[in-house]
């Protein structure tokens, strides 16, 4: 991890440098400076001072000097030296051609990827000191980027700090990118100290008012400007303070992922269940949920906020895409979504197939169960025999009691067998008095049945005696 921050930064330096060094030394860096005091000094610069001339190259050494840009531009880098070292060897140029000579190539030596060597060619410009203040206050924050690009990190904060000194007497005031690249290098420092150690809390501390800096006077903050600023509250454990923060990167980049995690988890954290869940609902919209994890979490939501017919529906599409795995407990899960949204017919192949998945005989018992609310007794004595067959029961009476209960509503033909289950279930003591009243009941039917067939047959038999006519 922390050779991907090193990474992190070195590689947006390199980016700074690169272009910093590609544009004439009169252009200064986007949020170099801050921007409103930075515009009010060109305005005032636009009335040309007395006592000072423009500066320019003299038309041959600005003709060689184009045709070294034009090979730079064309990919010859070899090419381009060539040109800018025949032109230092003229006798008559002046210090500000010599600087802008010696500053191409100083780019040209980037673009090879020779830092070190770059870093001295800029430093030979800066000691010359010919070019304009402002030039001159552009090319040491330069030199300060590069310091850090060839892991001189000491050198490029103390660059960084001499350069933040003088651009604040010249009244230009460090804008976001400035106040951004000092954050990233005390986080940088607080790198390479031990962890939890007062040093690294230090420059945390140092850290924070120039990330904070970057990310609030920016007009539109940089990524990883919020990403530094981010971990430093968060290294405090600071989430109520981290929530804007999130929420803005959320809304600022909107296909990052790792972001709607964060600011979820946060809200977790918090206590703001609701407002979790609604960043998870529009992951799922912007389809940025795709591991089991992931989409089995989100559809536990939804059955927790009592939406099940639409946890059934994400459950029931996962689990035939694969994203949610092929196992007993996730069908499982998708019957009780149905049955919570009371679809029992939809309920049943789901709980078929974790029934089958299963070990014991609960899940067939809780299928014949979902017969019996459809009232296809026939299917729901099937299955709560096979749940009596596989075992492993919690409560194996309650089953017994079910089978007679199911086989006694398919009427009196199957009132044997009815009677049969329910003296079983009388043997378990916690379903021995709900047993013994469905044996009263279906006994005591059967008694009367037999007491009215014996009164007919006796009536038939008085009936069919017609001697009582004659005596």
């Amino acid at each position: 991890m922390l050779d991907n921050f090193k990474f992190c930064i070195k590689y947006f330096i390199f980016g700074i440098v690169i272009f910093s060094l590609a544009v004439p030394a009169t252009i200064t860096i986007s949020g170099l400076f801050s921007e409103t005091v930075y515009a009010q000094k060109k305005k005032e610069r636009r009335k040309p001072p007395k006592a000072k001339r423009t500066q320019t190259m003299s038309k041959k050494v600005g003709a060689e000097f184009i045709k070294a840009q034009e090979a730079l531009g064309e990919d010859l880098p070899d090419r381009a030296m060539d040109i800018l070292t025949n032109l230092l060897r003229r006798d008559d140029l002046r210090p500000f051609e010599q600087a802008q000579i010696i500053r191409l190539q100083a780019y040209v030596y980037a673009e090879k990827e020779d830092y070190d060597k770059s870093l001295d060619y800029l430093q030979r410009v800066f000691s010359l000191n010919a070019l304009q203040p402002q030039d001159q206050l552009d090319l040491q924050f330069q030199i300060a980027q590069l310091y850090l690009a060839t892991d001189k990190w000491n050198e490029g904060h103390q660059q960084l700090l001499r350069w933040f000194d003088n651009a604040e007497e010249m009244g230009f005031p460090p804008g976001p990118s400035a106040h951004a690249l000092l954050a990233q290098i005390y986080l940088y420092f607080a790198s390479e100290t031990e962890r939890d150690s007062p040093e690294e809390k230090q420059y945390y501390r140092k850290a924070e008012p120039h990330a904070e800096k970057a990310v609030l006077s920016a007009a539109e903050p940089r990524e990883n400007w919020y990403q530094i600023y981010l971990s430093i509250l968060l290294f405090d454990d600071r989430y109520e303070e981290s929530v804007p923060i999130l929420e803005a990167m959320v809304y600022r980049f909107p296909e990052k992922k790792n972001y709607y995690r964060q600011l979820a988890a946060l809200y977790a954290e918090l206590k703001r269940e609701e407002d979790s869940f609604h960043i998870q609902q529009i992951m799922f919209s912007k389809d940025m949920l795709e591991k089991h994890d992931e989409l089995l979490r989100i559809a536990q939501l939804y059955l927790f906020y009592e939406v099940p017919y639409k946890a059934a529906l994400i459950l029931e599409k996962e689990l035939e895409s694969g994203r949610i795995k092929d196992e007993e407990k996730n069908w499982e899960q998708l019957a009780n979504a149905w049955l919570s949204a009371r679809e029992w017919k939809k309920a049943i192949p789901p709980l078929k197939k974790a029934a089958e998945m299963s070990e014991d005989g609960e899940l067939f018992l809780r299928l014949g169960q979902t017969f019996m609310q459809e009232e296809d007794w026939k299917e729901a004595e099937k299955y709560i025999k096979y749940a009596i067959k596989k075992g492993d029961l919690d409560n194996p009476g309650r089953a017994w009691l079910l089978l007679g209960i199911t086989r006694n509503k398919k009427g009196i033909k199957y009132e044997n067998s009815a009677l049969f289950a329910f003296k079983r279930s009388t043997g378990y003591e916690d379903m021995e008095a709900d047993a013994r009243r469905w044996v009263k009941v279906i006994e005591s039917k059967q008694a009367r049945r037999e007491a009215d067939r014996l009164a007919a047959e006796a009536a038939e038999a008085e009936l069919a005696d017609d001697s009582i006519y004659f005596n």
